[in-house]
């Protein structure tokens, strides 16, 4: 088994700022799995990517992986052949915490705290615009 860093990042969609999706800690991408992103939706788009934690796994296993969830013409465009060669840690830096460790940081009663909250967006113009369009 290999290491392979877990990242954050933000990746503009549509490359005009119109739809921006953001992965934090608790919803990580795999190194790899970036680097698929960037040939998807082109590297200026993939931004503030960083290395948060430090999983083990096979090669092989997230080719198989990355093909099952974006395809398998992308991925052999990033991967190619039998023998591709994968670049799984972003950096050097092995003193990340392990993903099981930092998953386990978060407690099931902070997540139902989190889970019980209002959404921080909500559709539609704001109070504000229909307060002033009134008076």
């Amino acid at each position: 088994m290999a290491k392979i860093h877990h990242c954050t990042c933000r990746i503009n969609l549509s490359g005009q700022n119109l739809h921006i999706v953001h992965f934090d800690q608790f919803n990580t991408l795999t190194w790899p799995e970036v680097q698929v992103l960037m040939a998807l939706h082109g590297e200026e788009n993939v931004m503030n990517v960083m290395p948060v934690m430090i999983d083990d796994v096979s090669p092989s296993a997230e080719k198989e992986r990355l093909a099952a969830k974006y395809g398998a013409r992308i991925v052999e465009q990033c991967y190619p052949g039998r023998a591709f060669r994968m670049q799984l840690m972003m950096t050097d830096d092995d003193a990340l915490p392990h993903v099981e460790e930092a998953r386990d940081q978060v407690s099931d009663a902070e997540v139902a705290v989190l889970a019980a909250q209002p959404a921080a967006f909500s559709p539609g113009r704001s109070r504000k615009h229909e307060a002033a369009k009134e008076a």
